[in-house]
């Protein structure tokens, strides 16, 4: 038997009608939106709930208003709009976006049917109603989420150029030395300041195909990062094909082993500083990758780490101010204060060490005792925790700076 068209039409008209009440449309968005975050967590968050109900709420009174006409103009309300922006300058991807409409219409549809429609007593006339139902609501969803779809993309195109050019400032502005306000540079870099750096460069080898290259400087630092122990890195272009990084870690980093760098990606060239906490160490590391990346320029190797190459670095004068002090301090420890008493085995241990260790040499320059030289040579080692023979040549440059440019 076939279904007269204004039995539906006045079905669809009194559904308009009853949903339309306060109470109904609460209960609808109270459904809907609790299942968007039990799939969704990110929308226990207050404020994305709050805008997540308030668009639910108008989108379904722009259906409703319109749900008995067969031909609309679908637009949706301020508040959907307000929600896909909310996303986009939240940084979500656009499938958290998608997810929403996706698990919403699912849970809409569902209630309607479930708590409405079921309760039409003749069959046909429920299948009729669910056959002019369905295509006007999935008619509508599908037409916003295309217009959402545009302004969320807008959105966070101009929320990631913002934001990496507030990264990019930043980290220009802690590589000058200058005063940043550590949180909120942490904030603006979404990078973890107060911990511990390594950093570290990356660069595509010009054999590297165009189309490869993006895909390169992408996944490498990942796996350079993952080697070293750390989190994942912050990167800023520094080149077409090169890329500056840094990862962090709440305890020290683990040099890049033999084994990770034989694993890098072929015809990549990385060059890594030490590890180095706070911002300032998030500065002199870079400035170790820096240097170390000028020797692999030089040297045509694949993977240069500073440590290997650090002295070269220094007498080549590429090191900085930041690479005599920090070597000064690693290898001296104690024996690098300022004091006359300490100044005098320093002396002496630097003398000591130009003499092949020959303490009467010394004795007679100093005009002191061999027993004497032996003494504060003694001394030294207990302020620097080691013997005099562990990384020689390391302790006499720390010694010939200090003598030469003093203690501070």
């Amino acid at each position: 038997m076939a279904i007269d068209a204004t039995t539906v039409t006045r079905w669809l008209a009194e559904f308009a009608l009853t949903s339309e009440s306060r109470a109904a449309l609460d209960h609808l968005v109270k459904v809907v939106d609790d299942q968007i975050a039990e799939a969704l967590p990110e929308f226990t968050d207050p404020t994305l709930r709050r805008e997540l109900d308030a668009s639910t709420r108008s989108h379904w009174k722009g259906f409703l208003a319109v749900s008995t006409r067969d031909a609309v103009e679908v637009r949706p309300a301020p508040e959907a709009y307000d929600l896909a922006r909310t996303l986009a300058r939240r940084g979500f991807e656009l499938p958290v976006l998608l997810a929403v409409y996706r698990i919403g219409q699912r849970s809409a549809w569902q209630f309607i049917t479930e708590t409405r429609i079921a309760r039409i007593p003749d069959p046909e006339v429920r299948a009729a109603v669910l056959m002019q139902l369905w295509p006007r609501l999935s008619n509508w969803l599908d037409t916003a989420v295309e217009t959402l779809i545009i302004t969320f993309a807008d959105e966070r195109d101009q929320w990631q150029r913002g934001a990496r050019a507030r990264r990019t400032e930043t980290v220009r502005a802690i590589l000058a030395g200058q005063a940043v306000d550590i949180d909120d540079a942490t904030t603006a870099v979404s990078y973890p300041l107060h911990l511990h750096h390594t950093a570290f460069t990356v660069q595509a080898d010009d054999d590297v195909a165009d189309t490869d290259v993006q895909r390169l400087l992408d996944a490498t630092p990942i796996a350079v990062a993952t080697a070293l122990g750390g989190d994942r890195p912050l990167t800023m272009s520094s080149g077409a094909r090169t890329v500056w990084c840094w990862t962090a870690s709440s305890t020290a980093l683990k040099p890049l082993s033999d084994n990770a760098i034989a694993a890098l990606p072929e015809f990549m060239h990385v060059a890594v500083g030490t590890c180095h906490p706070g911002v300032d160490g998030f500065r002199r590391s870079h400035a170790e990758a820096l240097a170390a990346q000028h020797v692999a320029h030089r040297h045509g190797a694949n993977v240069i780490r500073y440590a290997d190459v650090e002295l070269a670095c220094l007498a080549a004068g590429i090191a900085g101010a930041d690479g005599m002090s920090t070597l000064v301090r690693r290898e001296l420890g104690k024996l690098g204060a300022a004091d006359d008493s300490t100044a005098r085995l320093r002396d002496t241990l630097r003398l000591y060490l130009e003499h092949a260790s020959d303490a009467r040499a010394v004795g007679e320059i100093l005009n002191l005792h061999p027993n004497t030289v032996r003494y504060r040579i003694r001394q030294a080692e207990q302020l620097l925790g080691h013997s005099v023979d562990h990384r020689r040549v390391y302790l006499e440059l720390a010694l010939h700076i200090v003598s030469a440019f003093g203690p501070s």
